[in-house]
């Protein structure tokens, strides 16, 4: 009599003969590929293993590196089923050559920012041009990093040709491929119901530097259509705006912890000391920029977009339309790019101001190293060509942008090495003597622009786009990124001047300014500061927002990405 146990015998034997034959496959596999899986794995994990191991995430490091293994078993053991030798040697070949490639550009961002390759960096090398790019090589790439590069691809070429042919006893390798596997797969159960959207989309430097160029490619696009898809219609509900003059001066990569101004040693902003000493200036202590790239941060400090709002930045409106509604005669006033391949977002503010005019017409590819200096011509023309009512200057610096001894002449060289005070290296410690002096230079710049509105009824407002890293603290980074930042690439300064027929004729803005000067405040609000500060009002206009009104609220998280800036960013 059959009671079914026959065919649930030979059920049984057939997943037994079908497991038997796997692990026959894995294990030949193992054996004939050992060199290649390792290296494989190395060129793919090592810098995703970097950085789990600085930000202490020893768990997910194993854990991601055994499964990471397993699966590249399993891949090798599926190619080598279904492709010939000679193919399978060729698609080996192929993977290992562009997983090197992958890993020699990630390990250089790794080692510049330690920070894997996201959009943000991607969107910087878009929007780079050809100088630029030079400047960057000149500044870290020196004889040291060439010896370090050069000494590191004889050792993975050796270890290329070594581990190609590296055997192990029979034995060895069947213990060692066991226990891996074992490894291998009680790690992949443990990480893809907690971890599989990272598993799966950023382990791999190829996934995460598609992904992130795709998005960078998605947000230049985005900024071509920007000029077609803005609402330039503004309806206001209020326009008492009388103020002749709003000035906005927009800096570049300026760190005020290295402003003598904010309490830093070096005597580098003797000019705003001076108007800070007569108390014609207003210095805020606890500012940061909502991002630490150029375009992402004028994304929305012009606009109502910030880190809170749900619609794409460019379907907000726009500081310049509103200037424009309320009767302003608007000027753009730059010394950097005046179009770009890969979008530029102050050309398209630009194209919206009544007047605008750069110190060169050139574009992402040509040279940028002009002198912020170069803006005062164009300045003295626009101030000829004035509305005898109501104007808005915005004045686009190159501020404190690498390469710093580009940033300013040689009668401004007036710090050296010497006189760093930081545990680093004599190079480095030039190369922030370097950013000193530029910063020396910005505040002559600074300066002579508010010189320029002294007799006039002006308001002057100074605010970086976001700042920058200078081996603070004895650190290894120079530079801004949006991944991994520190305080440094976005504490920045703001400050406030008025003439004294300003401060005479609205006294009580000018207490509203000063009684604000330490309320914590990030720049993606700045539109509704500027906006109460010049009696304009629309229905985006928030009083919360505003640092100089009665009702701002001061206590809304500062976020930076998904870190909260006071209480996991201040202390880096």
């Amino acid at each position: 009599m059959n009671d079914g146990g026959e065919p649930k015998s030979m059920e049984q034997n057939g997943i037994k003969n079908a497991s038997l034959r796997l692990w026959e496959a894995i294990e030949k596999t193992f054996a004939e590929h050992t060199g290649f899986l390792f290296l494989l794995f190395f060129f793919n994990y090592f810098t995703m293993a970097w950085s789990l191991a600085l930000k202490g995430e020893l768990a997910l490091l194993v854990s991601c590196g055994l499964a990471l293994f397993f699966c590249f078993v399993l891949l090798t053991a599926a190619l080598r089923r279904f492709l010939s030798d000679a193919w399978l040697s060729r698609v080996k070949t192929a993977f290992l050559a562009v997983s090197f490639l992958f890993f020699v550009v990630e390990s250089f961002v790794m080692h510049t920012y330690q920070a894997l390759i996201g959009a943000g960096i991607v969107n910087s090398v878009l929007e780079t041009n050809r100088k630029e790019a030079v400047e960057f090589l000149q500044m870290y790439v020196t004889w040291r990093e060439l010896a370090a590069v050069f000494a590191g691809s004889v050792v993975i070429l050796g270890a290329w040709r070594y581990l190609r042919k590296f055997s192990l006893p029979e034995a060895g390798k069947r213990a060692l491929c066991k226990g891996l596997m074992a490894a291998g797969l009680v790690s992949l159960a443990y990480v893809l119901p907690y971890y599989a959207e990272f598993f799966a989309c950023n382990l791999l430097p190829v996934a995460r530097i598609v992904g992130a160029t795709s998005l960078a490619i998605e947000n230049a696009i985005a900024y071509h259509r920007l000029a077609d898809a803005i609402d330039t219609k503004i309806d206001l509900t209020e326009n008492n705006s009388e103020i002749k003059n709003i000035v906005f001066i927009l800096g570049e990569s300026t760190n005020r912890n290295h402003m003598h101004l904010y309490g830093y040693y070096l005597p580098n902003t003797p000019y705003l000391d001076e108007l800070q000493a007569k108390g014609e200036i207003v210095a805020y202590s606890d500012v940061i920029s909502p991002h630490s790239t150029t375009v992402e941060v004028l994304s929305e400090l012009f606009t109502f977009c910030d880190y809170e709002s749900e619609k794409p930045w460019y379907e907000y409106h726009n500081f310049i339309d509103v200037m424009n509604a309320a009767g302003y005669r608007t000027h753009w006033l730059s010394n950097q790019e005046s179009s770009g391949m890969w979008g530029n977002v102050a050309q398209l503010y630009a194209n919206h101001s009544t007047m605008h005019k750069f110190t060169r017409l050139r574009d992402s590819l040509e040279d940028s190293g002009i002198l912020d200096e170069e803006l005062f011509p164009i300045l003295d023309e626009a101030l000829t060509e004035a509305s005898p009512d109501k104007n808005f200057y915005v004045l686009h610096l190159m501020g404190g942008h690498g390469l710093y001894y580009n940033r300013y002449p040689y009668s401004f060289h007036k710090f050296k090495a010497g006189d760093i005070r930081l545990q680093i290296g004599e190079h480095f410690r030039e190369i922030v003597a370097q950013y000193d002096n530029a910063l020396y230079y910005n505040d002559y710049i600074v300066s002579e622009i508010i010189k320029r509105f002294r007799d006039k009824e002006a308001l002057v407002i100074y605010v970086p786009d976001h700042g920058e890293a200078v081996y603070d603290e004895g650190g290894s980074i120079a530079g801004h990124l949006e991944e991994n930042p520190d305080r440094h690439m976005i504490e920045i300064p703001v400050i406030f001047w008025a003439s004294k027929q300003f401060r005479d004729k609205y006294p009580e803005k000018w207490e509203a300014i000063e009684e604000a000067a330490d309320r914590p405040y990030r720049t993606d609000d700045m539109i509704h500061t500027l906006m109460d500060l010049a009696d304009i009002k629309t229905a985006e206009w928030n009083p919360a927002k505003s640092v100089i009104n009665d009702d701002f609220d001061a206590s809304r998280p500062r976020f930076f990405g998904d870190e909260n800036y006071d209480t996991q960013i201040r202390g880096k």
